[in-house]
């Protein structure tokens, strides 16, 4: 299994949660989060600002399925053609084992 945390900018978030359902991945935990990226903040006339609103959307999936995610995340969280600083970043990490609370079950 693998779990994929996408940063992605507040404005795209619908977007890419209804194309990931489409696609049958429904189960999604998403934060409202503060941060910074590369370019460390954004300047806007005289006023810095060092951490920017974004969201992080967290879902753990089957490894065969981890390169689809990704795939939609990239298109759909893009900003245009090109994309712009502050898209976001997609992590993949693994994970050994997931548990059901409610059942105690060792599942998905």
């Amino acid at each position: 299994m693998k779990m994929i945390k996408a940063v992605v900018r507040p404005e795209k978030v619908s977007a890419v949660l209804e194309e990931l359902a489409q696609k049958g991945y429904n189960a999604v935990t998403r934060i409202s989060i503060l941060g910074r990226g590369k370019q460390r903040g954004l300047k806007v006339g005289d006023a810095y600002y060092d951490e920017i609103p974004k969201e992080l959307l967290c879902l753990v999936v089957e490894d065969g399925s981890a390169e689809e995610v990704v795939s939609i995340l990239l298109k759909t969280a893009k900003s245009g053609q090109t994309g712009a600083y502050g898209d976001g970043k997609i992590f993949i990490s693994h994970v050994e084992r997931a548990f059901t609370i409610s059942s105690g079950k060792e599942e998905l």
